[in-house]
């Protein structure tokens, strides 16, 4: 007998690679993209969440480019549409993940985005302390900050090498048969 937990998440890969699903969660994944590029388009640099680490004295550096109105705009993006993001990009990744794995991995799979989706949240929570604190930031919240962000990116590596796993192997067992 499968437990309540295989179950479910049986249940959720099903519906994750439906093509329909896979289809508007990757549309979604463009949708957001668009307006995180009109985002940077208004800040005049990157948003905070896409640099790879940062210390205190770069951290201030993008926050007074971004100026006092730019940072009231990017900590409103982060408090919507990035917290929506990771849950349009776990419905896309999810679904490709368990589309490409083996039957008895397939349910499973899809918790390799789970791991990036809590650290993108955790990351946008603590962007939007940066954003809104500034310039009453003190060095801790700034390293746990710019941790949390190198642990997302390590996790989105991982996501993908996974994906590119599993896409390879199931090449593979389709040329051999």
């Amino acid at each position: 007998m499968q437990s309540q937990l295989t179950l479910f998440l049986t249940r959720l890969a099903t519906l994750l690679r439906q093509r329909h699903i896979l289809l508007a969660s990757g549309l979604g994944v463009v949708a957001c993209m668009l307006g995180f590029q009109w985002l940077k388009t208004q800040l005049g640099a990157p948003m905070l969440d896409e640099l790879q680490g940062y210390d205190q004295m770069a951290l201030v550096e993008h926050l007074l480019l971004y100026g006092e109105a730019g940072r009231g705009l990017h900590a409103g993006f982060t408090l919507s549409l990035d917290m929506v993001f990771p849950l349009v990009y776990g419905a896309f990744f999810g679904g490709l993940l368990a589309l490409m794995s083996p039957r008895p991995w397939a349910a499973f799979s899809p918790l390799a985005v789970l791991v990036v989706m809590v650290l993108d949240v955790a990351e946008n929570f603590q962007l939007a302390g940066l954003l809104y604190g500034f310039p009453n930031l003190s060095a801790a919240q700034i390293e746990m900050a710019s941790q949390t962000t190198q642990a997302k990116f390590l996790a989105i590596q991982f996501m993908f090498l996974w994906l590119l796993g599993l896409t390879v192997w199931r090449v593979y067992k389709r040329v051999r048969n």
